[in-house]
């Protein structure tokens, strides 16, 4: 019978978890040939059971797990816990609770659950043990605790009988608090004087508890894994893991071992099966119909919920008033959320099978990183707990089968496994996870409410693969060479390492030539950053970052002209001693840009404007060049574009920043590959048209005049070429904006050279700064050029 579980829906985590639940609990207890799947969000159940099947099954035929945590505080195992759910159930003869009660009744023989019907002076004595071992503020926090009840029993009147008083139990002191029906004034201030007494050794009691179950958390769980059910056991290694060395791992799912902050989970489970099941039973039914099929109710309870319905775990706009604190949630709904971690089975794994310490393998869980939600902030990074991610899967499968799928729980990006949520990403866009997974649903545990968790829904990522998953494999160990160490990091470096992180994530999440390219000049803020603190003597990376290949410019080719231009510039190379553009952005090495250079080199990014700093730059590569005697213009770029393309930045239309965005990002691009930048250009000019200008453009007639003495080649005259030496004074007069000025000595060095430029005079103006960046741009077609500003040459006859 096929059922469509209309309350089972993949958000929120724990309407999920209820579904895995109802597939783990039917094909265990029921039908082992049931199997789910998810539709548009909606779990699915093919089995032996219609609608009414399966609320019979749960009402009355369902066995709880036994889910038990005797190694956290309030559990009911310690003495002074209080749990009425557990003796409720061990009060019971109902038959589903058998098996729970003689779990409960094994663990309260366990030697490991700690005691404390101990005499006063060795409470006091346990305490001084733990401060003789302890330091600063908390070794004097347990000496003040132990001096003050010393000083307590000495105001305490001789008692009649012979013992000293700190010989005494504490339930014995409790007893002499008791007065007569007719007390003198000496009984009144000795039972007084008790009283107080009584409230310092409370402190110690709670001290000792306090140190006891922290200390041995793991011997009480390792005694649970050896003695308990097997049933216990698939709760407790979802809870709590012990690694090679002794210690105890908490699986993100389930909290710290089953506890956030003051909720126990095991203690709310009871109580709701308490309520269903021994308190108000005729409210089972409905209830569970409300869970399972949306049916309506009005049997809902106060309760808590914990971090997995974060809509009903209260707090500010969540209800009716201001802030809610008391939410109705119904108990079926806690109760197999529980029940539905129980395939979330954890590990511990070592890395490469070498020696040394373990780390725990939870299934699909990772480290958190605050990109790719609305909410996300950089405080996210501290108080995250982990990422967990959820699979759907669109083809029957039988409970078996989805728990061979989380047992093997991970996502592996080549041979390595996925370490945080953009790793996932990656993985799951490189088929890194192939399991028959058609979409997972992204779920941060973050602090939301004081000491307590929610687990955010953070978006839907679908299973498919992208090409560019390659590209981010090519950026990662790049961004490794970036350390980010907490307080010390600037604000500014975090931020814009964050940025980049979620440019990384929206690529691989929608993939397209528009999100690589938002992704290069994510690159690039973040290469400002580390350019400029290469001046300092600690500069951010040891040395310059590169590494990408050209393939990153065909994949961002999203048809902008931002991107010719800031290619084009990013390709200029080095010229004799005039090293490539990128030494005149950053302080690297002319003649080994792979390393920084002592003082500024020959960097010359200055300016309030694009063009202001182009046009510095290209002052600064002619004084160079002068300087060192380089024959050629040091203007050559092994990608050209388009004088029309060259006309569209003359004009200003385009955006400036995202240009010195990009143009910083690609100098991250492995540009001495020769081989793998010719393959790039031919790609450019003939599969994405780059041999054409974007749109047409009227070319100005100044820049035509001056590119013409800036062309790294020389000038084509006849069969050879001529170089012609630019004139210095150029760049300056086109900087103040003397285009008429410049214009002229432009002219008389061609004419000088045996051409003829046509006679015109040009107007001054602000142009004249955008020509002078213009002509840092490596450009094609140049003969267009001189037929716009040269008289045609004269034939030999």
């Amino acid at each position: 019978m096929r059922l469509r579980i209309e309350g089972c829906r993949s958000e929120p985590l724990s309407s999920y978890l209820s579904a895995l639940a109802i597939l783990r609990l039917v094909g265990e207890q029921k039908d082992s040939d049931a199997r789910g799947w998810w539709e548009q969000g909606v779990f699915h159940l093919d089995s032996c059971l219609d609608r009414d099947g399966l609320v019979d099954f749960f009402i009355h035929e369902y066995i709880p797990t036994p889910i038990v945590s005797p190694w956290n505080g309030g559990s009911g195992f310690g003495e002074g816990d209080i749990n009425e759910g557990m003796e409720a159930i061990l009060d019971s003869n109902i038959e589903r609770f058998s098996q729970y009660r003689n779990i409960i009744e094994t663990i309260r023989s366990f030697p490991e659950i700690p005691g404390f019907d101990h005499p006063i002076n060795r409470l006091l004595g346990l305490l001084q043990e733990e401060a003789d071992k302890s330091k600063g503020k908390t070794r004097q926090k347990y000496l003040d605790l132990i001096n003050d009840t010393r000083y307590l029993a000495d105001l305490v009147p001789r008692l009649p009988s012979e013992h000293d008083i700190l010989e005494m139990k504490f339930d014995e002191l409790e007893k002499l608090t008791s007065q007569s029906s007719n007390p003198d004034q000496a009984e009144k201030e000795r039972i007084q004087s008790i009283k107080k007494l009584i409230a310092s050794i409370k402190k110690v009691r709670n001290a000792i508890k306090t140190i006891e179950r922290s200390a041995g958390k793991d011997q009480v769980i390792i005694a649970c894994r050896d003695r308990l059910d097997e049933a216990a056991v698939e709760w407790i290694d979802a809870a709590a893991i012990i690694d090679p060395e002794g210690n105890q791992q908490f699986p993100p799912i389930l909290g710290t071992g089953g506890n956030d902050g003051r909720l126990e989970f095991s203690k709310t489970f009871m109580k709701n099966l308490t309520f269903l099941f021994i308190d108000k039973p005729d409210s089972s039914y409905e209830l569970l119909r409300n869970i399972l099929f949306n049916e309506l109710t009005d049997q809902l309870q106060i309760s808590s919920v914990g971090q997995y319905d974060p809509g009903r775990s209260g707090g500010f706009n969540q209800g009716a008033e201001i802030e809610t604190k008391n939410f109705p949630v119904n108990p079926w709904s806690y109760i197999l959320t529980l029940e539905g971690t129980i395939p979330w089975t954890s590990s511990i794994a070592r890395r490469n099978k070498s020696e040394g310490k373990g780390y725990l393998r939870s299934p699909f869980t990772v480290r958190s990183r605050p990109v790719g939600y609305t909410s996300s902030t950089e405080a996210d990074s501290a108080s995250a707990r982990a990422e967990i991610w959820t699979p759907l899967w669109s083809q029957p499968a039988t409970y078996q089968e989805i728990k061979a799928l989380l047992s093997e729980g991970r996502a592996d990006i080549g041979r390595n496994p996925a370490t945080n949520g953009i790793d996932f990403a990656e993985a799951v866009t490189s088929l890194g996870t192939d399991r028959g997974i058609s979409e997972f649903v992204r779920y941060n545990l973050l602090q939301r409410r004081g000491n307590s968790y929610v687990a955010l829904p953070a978006g839907r990522f679908p299973v498919q693969f992208r090409s560019e998953s390659d590209l981010v494999r090519e950026l990662k160990p790049l961004l490794n060479q970036i350390t980010i160490k907490g307080d010390e990091a600037p604000a500014r470096l975090i931020s814009a390492r964050r940025n980049l992180d979620e440019k990384i994530f929206s690529l691989l999440l929608h993939g397209g030539a528009k999100n690589v390219k938002n992704l290069i000049a994510a690159i690039g803020r973040l290469e400002k950053i580390i350019a400029q603190s290469g001046y300092s003597k600690k500069p951010i990376t040891r040395r310059p970052i590169a590494g990408l290949t050209p393939e990153w410019i065909y994949a961002a080719d999203d048809g902008s002209i931002e991107l010719r231009i800031a290619t084009a510039l990013a390709s200029i190379g080095a010229t004799g001693g005039v090293g490539p553009i990128r030494a005149n952005l950053a302080p690297v090495d002319p003649t080994a840009p792979w390393k920084w250079k002592e003082g500024r080199g020959q960097t010359a990014w200055e300016g309030n404007s694009l063009s202001t700093r182009l046009a510095s730059v290209i002052a600064r590569r002619m004084m160079d060049a002068e300087s060192l005697g380089t024959e050629s213009n040091p203007l050559w770029g092994s990608i050209q574009i388009d004088p029309q393309d060259i006309g569209t930045f003359i004009e200003g239309d385009l955006n400036e920043q995202l240009v010195e965005d990009l143009l910083f990002g690609l100098t991250w691009i492995r540009w001495s590959d020769k081989k793998a930048v010719s393959a790039l250009r031919n790609k450019l000019l003939f599969r994405n048209g780059w041999k054409y200008p974007l749109n047409e453009r009227l070319i100005s007639r100044p820049f035509a005049l001056i590119k013409l003495l800036f062309l790294p080649g020389g000038i084509e005259k006849g069969d050879e070429k001529v170089t012609i030496k630019a004139e210095p004074s150029i760049i300056p007069l086109l900087r103040g904006g003397r285009i008429n000025d410049a214009c002229t000595i432009a002219g008389r060095r061609l004419r000088g050279t045996g051409f003829k430029p046509m006679t015109s005079s040009f107007p001054d103006g602000e142009e004249g700064l955008r020509i002078a960046a213009a002509i840092l741009l490596p450009m094609r077609n140049e003969k267009e050029m001189m037929k716009r500003v040269l008289q045609p040459q004269e034939k030999d006859i």
